[in-house]
């Protein structure tokens, strides 16, 4: 795995990445709160596939943040995700998101269908969940991330991950002493409040809501969950598995918000296989 930062519309953008760029593309895109180091078990095994890229996503990790004026930062996200794209000269790829990151993938295919011709969607209550549970998540999510983002200790850290997963054991260290630093960072805090009270704003962040127009979604599409999601209702992924056009659904037991974390090598056999077939 290699990291290096780049320039993407001004905004410094720390990149994860590995593998021969001359091969296939995943773009793996980290949940809210947390950066790519969540992608740590993930990058160099699926890099003997494909060539693999793990941006930080605007204000997370170690990517800079901007000023939102008031605004979700969906639509910001967004555009910075196709600018990594194209300053890596991918015409085509294959998103894998994780939890708000899997809200991106799928908008990343309606904003540019014929760039993403399959999607991967990890654990996502904000694909899936109904406005009131949208909105009752993200309450969870306040509370459960504020404790360490707002007093960053390794000990602070190593509790919210644990209210994330089935088993805090399967979080390696690393990933921990990466977020303790980026959390410290001090314009972190900041933008991840502003980019909170956008996302908690159901009217204006309504428009990027993809749970009424799942029909549309007319992509080959693999849904990777944990029964024991505590972000994600796991009933709601069945239905929307069913409503998808062309959707399959892969279940991981005793697992939590993190199945490609928590369960690497299952991971990577189900994204090979969706991707090659």
């Amino acid at each position: 795995m290699r990291a290096k930062f780049i320039d993407v519309g001004g905004i410094n953008t720390r990149i994860l990445y590995e593998g021969d760029a001359k091969k296939p593309a995943i773009f793996l895109i980290h949940g809210f709160g947390i950066g790519a180091e969540s992608w740590i078990m993930n990058i160099d095994a699926l890099a003997k596939d494909f060539f693999v890229v793990a941006p930080d996503l605007i204000g997370h990790g170690f990517t800079d943040p901007i000023d939102l004026k008031g605004e979700p930062p969906h639509g910001s996200h967004l555009k910075h995700l196709f600018g990594v794209a194209d300053a890596f000269g991918l015409k085509q790829f294959y998103p894998s998101g994780s939890s708000y990151g899997a809200l991106m993938a799928a908008l990343l295919w309606f904003e540019q269908p014929k760039r993403v011709p399959k999607v991967i969607l990890n654990g996502t209550g904000s694909c899936f969940n109904t406005e009131a549970e949208l909105s009752a998540a993200l309450q969870g999510t306040l509370k459960n991330a504020s404790m360490a983002i707002l007093n960053p200790t390794l000990e602070s850290c190593r509790r919210r991950m644990g209210n994330t997963v089935y088993d805090i054991q399967m979080v390696p260290d690393t990933l921990l002493l990466s977020q303790l630093t980026a959390y410290a960072r001090p314009d972190y805090a900041t933008y991840w409040r502003a980019a909170m009270e956008g996302m908690m704003n159901m009217e204006k962040s309504r428009k990027y809501r993809i749970l009424e127009r799942l029909e549309k979604l007319d992509v080959d599409t693999l849904i990777v969950w944990g029964r024991e999601d505590p972000r994600g209702v796991y009933a709601r992924a069945v239905e929307a598995c069913k409503r998808l056009p062309r959707a399959k659904l892969v279940t991981f037991d005793k697992c939590g918000h993190l199945p490609y974390l928590e369960y690497p090598e299952l991971f990577h056999t189900a994204v090979r296989d969706f991707l090659r077939n």
